[in-house]
């Protein structure tokens, strides 16, 4: 295939501005984080109101979900992803700024849930009824974040001619070839669910229900895909017995997504 059919390799870098005389650092991936986590909540407080669901409790259970989310995604990240690097960290805990950890979606994902039992632990709300309008939001959110990851290149495929490759894709010592990018794949199937949860939402469903079919939809895609990742000594992921990381949650969430939509039709058929 010629490499004119191919995405042009870019990367957009770090901006430095300056506030209030100091100067400030934006990285590309970092603001873009940010902004996907506003598209998330606005997404879910619009499903919210639309359905009727408790404002204030919504707006409770996202901000306990938050203050877990972000520590156990590089948690997740440093454990799974850089463990070299966290066993630099406990051997000198005052390099910390010297040795950056990544961020895990996956495991802001587990620490949503874990902020989540922590609220109803100290609220006893429903976390099906009040957390599905975050579940519905998340793909939004999501997809921005996954742009940020294909702005920065920081997920690299195996080589491959692929028209969605990217061209000269600069992982590991030149010279370079085409490659996946995962960072794009994976925003182009939460693209796809998005507007699976948009056609969705034009009916009211239980409690739970976007919990449920992002489990469903979106846990099978992201096994597959990893499977297209580069390997570990080319710049890509750690493997465990051959799987990466979040193929492994992503058989625990597709399997939680299956016994979750199997109890909603189940009771949808009580008398």
């Amino acid at each position: 295939m010629s490499a004119t059919l191919l995405i042009p390799w870019f990367r957009f870098q770090p901006v430095t501005v300056e506030v209030a005389q100091h100067e400030l650092v934006l990285n590309p991936f970092q603001v873009t984080m940010l902004f996907g986590v506003i598209v998330a909540l606005v997404m879910a407080f619009l499903f919210a109101r639309e359905n009727q669901r408790p404002w204030k409790s919504t707006v409770d259970l996202a901000l306990h979900a938050l203050a877990f989310a972000f520590p156990i995604s590089l948690l997740f990240n440093g454990l799974f992803y850089q463990p070299e690097a966290v066993r630099r960290l406990c051997e000198n805990p005052v390099a910390i700024l010297d040795i950056p950890l990544g961020w895990s979606s996956y495991g802001g994902v587990l620490g949503g849930f874990v902020g989540a039992a922590v609220w109803k632990w100290r609220r006893g709300g429903s976390i099906l009824e009040i957390g599905d309008s975050l579940a519905f939001g998340g793909p939004f959110g999501w997809f921005v974040g996954r742009l940020g990851c294909f702005a920065v290149h920081d997920h690299p495929g195996r080589a491959s001619d692929f028209a969605l490759a990217v061209a000269d894709y600069q992982v590991g010592p030149p010279p370079w070839g085409p490659r996946h990018d995962l960072g794009l794949y994976d925003a182009i199937v939460l693209l796809c669910l998005s507007c699976v949860f948009l056609f969705a939402a034009r009916r009211r469903r239980p409690p739970g229900f976007y919990f449920g079919l992002l489990g469903l939809l979106y846990a099978p895609a992201r096994f597959l895909l990893d499977f297209l990742r580069a390997p570990y000594v080319e710049g890509g992921d750690l493997r465990y017995a051959g799987l990466t990381p979040s193929q492994y949650v992503s058989i625990g969430f597709f399997i939680a997504g299956a016994v979750l939509m199997r109890q909603l039709r189940t009771t949808a058929r009580e008398p």
